[in-house]
């Protein structure tokens, strides 16, 4: 202890310094049969470990080597070695990074160390690889979930922002690189989302273009229409012309899909019409009577519908109306139906004609009807007196009749005096019938002139 203490600071230095590299010298002549500290090898750290044991190593997982990859919607698949025959092939690289390391460097380990991240892992059969990787669910086109746009959606009377759907669709391309890179390295998990494999949908719910569509096409929804006709309401508004309202191509605008208004307005107009249509009613004896066709009856205008409904679109006005007819009855929703209570009525089957006013019968009279032949029978129908002549002559193929009293109801076919008959009613209309209209005795046409209207309704069934 003495002898030390009379040593100088110098000395005592210098003798701490020889330590350090004894022990510095110590530690590199540890590493320099393997590895230096901190050395990392495609993220494993061989500190300390020979250049066989890294080989050996590497081997090892490649013998146990998998592959997992991680999808969207919270699904995983793994790609396993006997799938792909993965091979060690980084041998040489491995004893290459050995031989040029030097153990004297190992106190570089302190400081971050060494680490080497493009070193060749595994090489792996290319057709068992392609076989598997064609396999996996995220390739199957009838498993895979389409991308969607965000876009506005009806709903509870207004349009909506409906999140986009990201969807499982991948970048091929940008995948199969990934999975073969991860493969040759020896990576043994993909983020196929991180690593940007998947497409994603143009517009989110977030984007202002979403948001500019949402808003103008809540500015439609104003209008309306509400038909008010015979005992009728039919409203036409946001919850109907709704579904009108098309998404474009573009995903940011929109379009009124015209054929699908153009089928609302044509079912509408099917739905209410009434002429060439069925047309139920109560006969003179109390039966009931459905009776098909004839021009009588409502009809509503197709095209000025479709230019109001589209006014309506575009200003978003709202009104209150009856439909635009083309054609009216007498009534709509009365006794029967649209014929109402006053009407003149031929029962083909008695020959008989009647007249209602008001609902009571005011006139009958026997008849006779057309010739029962396809080319001359009197049509089943619900018509109208189209108009009323006097004096007018009836001409045909081989005939002119000259008669006092013409009231047409349908085409050519109409009541008029036959002053050339003796008698009417009966089945003389079987054989010996007209060319299709009502012949009547004169002084019963002259009576029935005075009493119909021009527009009365005409019913004829057998």
């Amino acid at each position: 202890m003495a002898k030390m203490k009379n040593l100088t600071w110098k000395q005592r230095a210098g003798i701490g310094i020889g330590i350090i590299v004894i022990l510095y010298c110590c530690v590199a002549f540890y590493y320099s049969k393997g590895f230096v500290f901190g050395t990392k090898i495609n993220g494993e750290n061989v500190s300390g470990m020979t250049e066989e044991e890294v080989i050996r190593l590497f081997q090892n997982k490649a013998e146990n080597y998998s592959l997992t990859l991680k999808e969207r919607k919270g699904k995983k698949e793994v790609l396993t070695e006997d799938q792909i025959r993965a091979k060690f092939e980084g041998a040489d690289e491995i004893r290459k990074i050995a031989k040029e390391q030097s153990s004297l460097l190992w106190i570089k380990g302190l400081f971050g160390g060494e680490t080497y991240d493009d070193v060749t892992m595994f090489s792996y059969d290319e057709n068992s690889f392609e076989t598997a990787y064609q396999k996996l669910e995220c390739m199957d086109e009838k498993k895979i979930v389409k991308r969607e746009n965000a876009k506005p959606v009806y709903k509870d009377g207004k349009f909506v922002i409906q999140k986009e759907e990201k969807g499982t669709e991948l970048d091929l391309e940008q995948t199969e690189k990934k999975i073969k890179e991860c493969i040759s390295g020896g990576v043994d998990q993909l983020d196929l989302e991180k690593e940007k494999c998947y497409y994603d949908p143009q517009y989110t719910s977030e984007s202002e273009e979403i948001s500019d569509l949402k808003k103008e096409m809540n500015k439609v929804l104003k209008g309306s229409i509400t038909y008010k006709f015979g005992k009728q309401k039919v409203v036409l508004d946001k919850s109907v012309y709704h579904k009108w309202m098309k998404i474009g191509k573009d995903g940011i605008s929109y379009e009124i899909d015209e054929n699908t208004m153009e089928n609302w307005i044509l079912d509408f107009i099917y739905k209410y019409n009434t002429q060439y249509g069925w047309h139920t009613f109560k006969t003179h004896d109390g039966r009931t009577k459905k009776i098909f066709g004839g021009p009588y009856g409502w009809r509503i205008s197709k095209d000025k519908e479709m230019e109001a409904v589209k006014k309506m679109l575009k200003e978003g006005t709202t009104e209150t109306r009856e439909p635009y007819w083309r054609q009216k009855g007498k009534v709509y929703d009365g006794i029967n139906g649209d014929i109402g209570d006053t009407y003149a009525e031929v029962d083909m089957s008695a020959q008989m004609v009647y007249y209602y006013k008001d609902g009571k019968q005011v006139f009958s009279t026997p008849c006779v009807t057309g010739m029962m032949t396809a080319d001359r029978k009197t049509p089943e129908c619900v018509a109208y007196i189209m108009y009323k002549e006097r004096s007018a002559t009836l001409v045909g193929e081989n005939y002119s009749s000259p008669v006092k009293y013409w009231m047409p109801f349908v085409g050519n076919v109409g009541f008029h005096s036959a002053s050339w008959r003796n008698s009417f009613g009966g089945s003389i209309y079987i054989n010996s019938g007209s060319h299709g209209c009502v012949n009547l005795p004169e002084s019963a046409a002259q009576k029935l002139y005075s009493l119909v209207e021009t527009g009365d309704p005409v019913v004829t069934y057998y």
